[in-house]
């Protein structure tokens, strides 16, 4: 049987939805009425943590740029390491969050799932982003 595996994939899924759950009073999308309303609310903060991520990426480029070549380190391959995990963040954090929507599939929670998924993906990276930046 493979009830241990399916349980194990259903709680692991549902993760950011009970974290977003447990939030609900300091969360504006806990008091939308419906799918549609928390999907949209959702969207919108995943629009503005994405602008988030693309700001501290930007500003790390820069910062790579402006970096002393007398220091011996070489930043051009350094900003092409950059961009390399970047692609792969990007291309992780959508596979990552696409399994969660397709166990969702039949159902209207799904949306959710994979915005909630999106938008803690994207706060980490951009919490690393700027770590690095700092440490530059």
């Amino acid at each position: 049987m493979h009830y241990p595996i399916i349980a194990s994939a259903i709680l692991f899924a549902v993760t950011p939805v009970c974290a977003y759950a447990q939030t609900k009073s300091a969360d504006p999308c806990a008091t939308q009425a419906n799918t549609v309303e928390i999907n949209q609310c959702l969207g919108n903060r995943l629009e503005a943590r994405d602008k988030a991520l693309n700001a501290a990426y930007g500003a790390l480029l820069k910062r790579l740029d402006a970096s002393d070549p007398a220091d011996g380190v070489d930043y051009q391959a350094v900003k092409r390491q950059l961009v390399d995990a970047q692609r792969a963040w990007i291309s992780f954090s959508k596979n990552d969050c696409s399994g969660r929507y397709e166990l969702y599939a039949g159902g209207t929670i799904r949306g959710a799932v994979y915005a909630s998924c999106m938008i803690a993906h994207t706060e980490r990276r951009t919490n690393d982003l700027r770590r690095w930046m700092s440490t530059n």
